[in-house]
């Protein structure tokens, strides 16, 4: 058979590229299947893949967002989309020419799609507006909302733009991501929220005092007879913060009105009640980790014993320790030299060990 009646009676197309490349059909739609799989995370190009078709859109949604890889990927983006907001507020308290609009209407909009998408998969549509979560969307996106109709209505300065620093609050959704891990990592996630919980702690402390002490303070006369405001630096505040969080209190940064007063009393209150009880969580499940139940990674140079059997017992266990290790029974080294038997046994059992069995392990005669 001639060559181009082969390539006719074929299934598969080829087409000739740079006249030395051919690409199939196959080929075409593997490529194509890679692609749906970063995207949409299946080879089938459905966005609902693997998902009953008997649910509800909308719980469908629901569960795309908790167990794929598209809501790992909108919750990431999500609380860098947070992270950059806190970021330009923080620039912004330092140069106001910095502040636009336009910019902080995209933040607001994003963040309200965030909430429209949360709320429309919601089970309780009713009980969700009043969900943490959906409570700090509001306060993220309203003032912004709020702020560019009136500014363009009435030319009228932002009003409610000191309650933007409330947006540090939304990392906290970086605590979802750690639903979609294969393992349930409760102690890292524990972690993440007590990290979470202080760096929230300390920057809507700070954005605060800042606000109020700025507000109500009074200004000072200097020594040429000129009146100076004196303000209050985001970083001041931090470092106010900081030192009054970790109860050192130096002294050289202090409230100077009866509001930053209050304030710090507020955050002092909320940190000796919030923290605790995150601290504790993570003990507690320090606490359900055994030491036993972690992975030997042996060393491809040095050997290991497996012990099975009958481990339960902790004479057992002495008797084989006794002799496995005894002063007389010399072994090859890794050099090839004589030496003394120090080769780690490894014992596998189905339950956690007893206490006579733990005191045996941590004698020194067998470390």
């Amino acid at each position: 058979m001639a060559p181009s009646q082969q390539a006719t009676a074929s299934p598969l197309r080829y087409h000739k590229h740079n006249g030395r490349v051919f690409v199939s059909d196959r080929q075409k739609l593997t490529e194509r299947s890679r692609l749906s799989s970063i995207l949409l995370g299946n080879e089938h190009w459905d966005l609902f893949h693997g998902i009953p078709k008997g649910f509800t859109l909308r719980t469908r949604v629901r569960i795309k967002l908790e167990t794929s890889h598209v809501g790992y990927a909108w919750d990431m983006f999500q609380t860098l989309v947070s992270l950059v907001a806190c970021a330009v507020c923080v620039v912004q308290s330092y140069h106001d020419e910095f502040v636009v609009p336009s910019m902080d209407l995209s933040f607001g909009v994003i963040f309200a799609a965030d909430y429209c998408l949360r709320f429309y998969c919601a089970k309780n549509r009713l009980w969700f507006p009043f969900t943490f979560s959906a409570i700090i969307d509001v306060l993220a996106v309203a003032p912004t909302i709020y702020d560019y109709v009136t500014n363009d209505s009435t030319g009228q300065r932002p009003t409610f733009a000191f309650l933007r620093f409330v947006r540090i609050l939304r990392i906290m959704k970086a605590i979802q991501m750690s639903r979609h891990s294969s393992a349930n990592h409760f102690t890292g996630t524990q972690l993440l929220s007590l990290g979470l919980l202080v760096t929230s702690i300390v920057f809507i402390s700070a954005c605060l005092f800042q606000l109020v002490e700025n507000s109500y303070r009074a200004p000072i006369l200097s020594d040429t007879g000129a009146w100076i405001n004196n303000n209050v630096t985001l970083g001041d505040s931090f470092y106010f913060i900081l030192v009054t969080i970790s109860t050192v209190g130096y002294g050289d940064i202090a409230p100077a009105t009866t509001f930053g007063k209050v304030v710090t009393c507020a955050m002092i209150l909320g940190s000796l009640v919030m923290l605790p009880q995150e601290v504790n969580r993570l003990v507690a499940l320090l606490a359900m980790q055994s030491p036993f139940r972690k992975t030997y990674i042996p060393d491809p140079n040095l050997p290991h014993v497996l012990l099975l059997g009958h481990v339960a017992s902790a004479s057992v266990l002495l008797d084989f320790f006794t002799e496995f290790y005894h002063p007389d029974r010399i072994v090859c080294g890794p050099n090839g030299a004589a030496s003394i038997n120090n080769i780690p046994c490894i014992i596998m059992a189905p339950v956690e060990p007893s206490e006579e069995v733990r005191a045996l392990l941590v004698n020194p005669l067998f470390q």
